[in-house]
């Protein structure tokens, strides 16, 4: 992804650099040629080309850790407005419909291609879920005063000599387990942005694997204990219901053996005929 937006910035810088070459060209040639753009047309496209790269040096700045909704939104309010102003131009002084020139001013179409990348990555950061014009709304503002709260907590046992001895894990679990309820508490909604979600991935990460910390969760262990007891009991019921089956088996046949004993003899008892042994 990095490498995507690199080449974009470049490219976008070559769009400048051309644009700017075809404006000096156009100070020597005839207004009336359409491959020469009006002085208005061609202002314009070379503002929309400066805002669409900072806009793309900002996303690239801000990609780690993750700020492009608080960082960006003003570069991204630019880019909009600049892309809604060659929209609405129309040049009635010409014969050329700037409009038409500079959305189609190519087969690759730089213009609108460019303003779809910006609109794509500022979708993708969902930077709409947790911007209230152009600042955070008030869960996004809790979840980083919760953050900053932690940090600072974390900044003191860091710095300060004399709580060396003493544990973040300790000292801090109020304050991580504050931000990550909260946040855990909204989450399903589709609330948060992708710097919030960033955020706490970050934060989680180091909790666990930096500090060494962990926060356990009752619930899933009880879950993960009960599973267990019911996998280890299985064999055990299996063998036992296995061992009641056999044994009424076994005391079916012991009856019966013995009701055919008692019929015989009471029959041969009971016959006519006098059995003789030799």
């Amino acid at each position: 992804m990095a490498k995507i937006v690199c080449f974009f910035y470049t490219y976008l810088f070559y769009l400048n650099a051309k644009l700017s070459f075809a404006s000096e060209v156009s100070l020597s040639s005839s207004p009336e040629s359409i491959n020469v753009l009006p002085d208005g047309c061609q202002n314009l496209l070379q503002s929309f080309a400066n805002d669409t790269a900072r806009f793309t040096l900002c996303v690239v700045s801000n990609a780690r850790p993750i700020t492009v909704c608080e960082k960006c939104v003003n570069e991204y309010n630019q880019v909009f407005n600049r892309y809604k102003e060659i929209q609405k131009l129309h040049n009635n002084d010409s014969e050329i419909d700037c409009r038409a020139v500079l959305t189609n001013i190519d087969r690759l179409q730089v213009v609108y291609a460019s303003y779809n990348y910006v609109l794509d990555m500022w979708q993708k950061a969902s930077c709409e879920l947790c911007l209230n014009g152009t600042v955070f709304n008030d869960k996004a503002k809790e979840v980083m005063a919760r953050s900053d709260d932690l940090d600072k907590c974390i900044s003191k046992h860091m710095n300060d000599t004399e709580l060396l001895n003493s544990t973040i894990c300790a000292d801090c679990k109020q304050y991580y387990t504050n931000l990550t309820n909260y946040y855990d508490t909204y989450k399903n909604d589709k609330t948060f942005c992708m710097d919030v979600v960033d955020l706490i991935n970050t934060t989680q990460s180091d909790w666990s694997l930096k500090f060494k910390c962990h926060v356990p969760n009752y619930d899933s262990e009880w879950i993960l204990l009960v599973i267990s007891f019911i996998v280890l009991l299985i064999p055990f019921l299996f063998y036992f219901i296995n061992w009641l089956v056999s044994q009424e088996r076994s005391n079916v046949l012991i009856s019966q053996n013995r009701w055919h004993q008692r019929f015989t003899n009471n029959a041969a008892s009971t016959s006519g005929y006098v059995v003789i042994s030799s």
